[in-house]
Parts: structure tokens; sequence; C-alpha cells
């Protein structure tokens, strides 16, 4: 979709912090099912994107670390993750790395102003290749991430005939921010 220089992106008629704070609500509910589910289950390998629902569920957590607390500050490429994803042994490491990362984020959120959100970053993928994204447009990237592995969680719990979570808007609603 084009369009002119001046004008937000397509997605920003509702706010980024909405966005985030819908995600958050979600992405919370999915952890509170996973914690729910024997950690043998949780840690299996399912031969998906990161293997294991606790491997998933750890990257979208570090995605959005990754994106708020390394790529906003144009330091893609030194992003060292808390630990190895081996080295979560149980979910409530798993909730402690989470409301961490939560914890930056809101922090950041709360701070950030319109022309914080306007301002360019060099956003660096592992393969090299650079983008020159807005912020907002990179913390839109980190949103879009998680919904791309809750849907691949929701698979892999019905394999397991689990009812996933909601996660529909109307079933997380937050308070919805404008501008």
């Amino acid at each position: 979709m084009l369009r002119a220089v001046d004008e937000r992106p397509w997605f920003a008629l509702i706010s980024i912090k909405a966005l985030y704070g819908y995600s958050s609500k979600v992405r919370r509910r999915f952890l509170e099912k996973l914690s729910e589910t024997p950690w043998d289950e949780v840690n299996a390998n399912r031969e998906a994107s990161f293997y294991t629902m606790k491997n998933i569920i750890l990257h979208m957590i570090d995605n959005e670390d990754w994106i708020v607390n390394w790529v906003l500050h144009d330091k893609s490429r030194e992003y060292k993750r808390a630990r190895k994803s081996e080295e979560y042994t149980n979910m409530q490491m798993v909730w402690n790395h989470l409301e961490e990362v939560e914890s930056k984020t809101r922090k950041y959120l709360e701070k950030a102003d319109e022309q914080e959100l306007a301002r360019k970053v060099h956003f660096v993928i592992t393969s090299g290749e650079t983008f020159d994204l807005t912020v907002e447009e990179s913390l839109f990237q980190s949103f879009t991430e998680q919904l791309y592995h809750i849907g691949e969680l929701i698979a892999l719990l019905w394999q397991l005939n689990i009812e996933p979570p909601k996660m529909q808007y109307f079933h997380n609603k937050v308070p919805l921010q404008m501008s």
C-alpha cells in the first residue's frame, strides 16, 4: 500500500501501545495454559518452528526484548538472550523472563511519544539484511511475529486435545489508545 511520507501507517488507527497491551494479555493467557500443561508436553520436540512449545513462547518473548531493547537503540547485532532456551527448566523461569521483558517494554512505551514512534532505526535481521523502519513499524513487526507463533501454539495445543485460550480481541479487550 502506498502512502504519503507524512501519513501514519495503516495499522496506526489503533495505537501501537494498545496493540502491545492486547499482545501482552494474549501471550499471558497462553503462558497460563502452558503452565497448566505437563512440562514434558510443553518441552517435547514437536518439530515446530522452534521445536517445543516452551521455545516458541520464549521466542515470542525474546523477539519483543530484541526489538524494544536492542533494535530501537540501533544495536540489533549486539543482542544476547538472557539465557539459552534449554536453561529454562520450568514454567516459572519463563514467567520470570516474561515479567522482566514486559516491564522494560512498559517503561519504554510509557515514554514513547509521536516523535519517538516516527524516529527511523536500522532494523538488521540475522541474515544481515537491513530495513530502515520507524520505531512504530519495528514495534508492529514484533506484534505480528507473536501472531504467527500464537497460531502455531494453537495448532500444537489442538494436537494434544487441549483447548487453547481465546485470543480474539473481544475476549482480551484492553483500553483503546488512539494516538
